[in-house]
């Protein structure tokens, strides 16, 4: 009697508990999804070895080209110390990943349920680059940057699509490029997604966000390249696909 009456009372706890998560879930989707994803990725960071290796980092850059006089510069070796901040970084990235994801699906569907959901994908399989989400680290890198440039130029649409003219910026669209010019130099695949990007602007007869996005990819592009000169750092060593 004495255990069916504990089994009861913790059943309701149990129960209480799961109500108030989705209470606060159902009030603070953005929060409770990143609580979620900061676990998984304490989790990895802790026990999972591989998680954040530099193993993947080979892939040939102009980011690399940067890690690799860094690590001359600061005679970086492979201490469990710097693997440990290396997951760490790792996980950064990748909740900062999380988060864009969320924030463009919210924008696209203006649906948070629908939004918290297909965050959950990357909560888990961004923290695994190698799991048939993502090719390599650079991958890893640049995807970050890319969505970041994607969520400004879309909110940016969704304003002006919703007429609200005087809360559109050209100046996103050239900050977009910059953005996205650093993920083509993280990334180089990514050049295919940001043409994908510049010409759907062109299709719906958004010239100038184009063409601000354009040039704004040049720039950061260009001054990636004259800043790896001034390094002593041949860019054209780190120039393969």
């Amino acid at each position: 009697m004495q255990n069916y009456k504990i089994f009861v009372f913790l059943r309701f706890k149990l129960k209480n508990m799961l109500q108030k998560l989705k209470q606060f879930k159902e009030k603070h989707p953005f929060t409770s999804l990143m609580l979620i994803a900061i676990f998984v990725r304490i989790i990895a960071i802790i026990f999972v070895p591989g998680f954040g290796s530099h193993g993947e980092l080979q892939h040939p850059t102009l980011f690399i080209g940067f890690l690799d006089k860094m690590k001359s510069w600061l005679d970086i070796g492979q201490t469990q110390g710097m693997m440990l901040l290396s997951r760490s970084l790792y996980a950064i990235v990748s909740l900062f990943t999380v988060s864009m994801i969320y924030r463009i699906c919210d924008l696209s569907s203006n649906n948070k349920q629908s939004a918290w959901l297909l965050a959950l994908i990357p909560i888990f399989s961004c923290i695994m680059p190698s799991f048939g989400v993502i090719e390599n680290a650079s991958a890893f890198l640049g995807l970050p940057l890319l969505l970041y440039g994607a969520n400004v130029i879309l909110r940016q649409e969704v304003l002006r699509k919703n007429n609200l003219i005087d809360n559109v910026h050209r100046t996103s669209f050239f900050i977009a490029g910059i953005i996205v010019g650093l993920g083509i130099c993280v990334w180089y695949e990514s050049v295919f997604v940001v043409f994908s990007i510049l010409v759907i602007l062109i299709l719906i007869r958004n010239y100038k966000g184009a063409l601000m996005t354009f040039i704004g990819m040049l720039a950061s592009i260009a001054a990636i390249w004259l800043l790896l000169m001034l390094l002593n750092v041949d860019p054209l060593k780190y120039i393969t696909l």
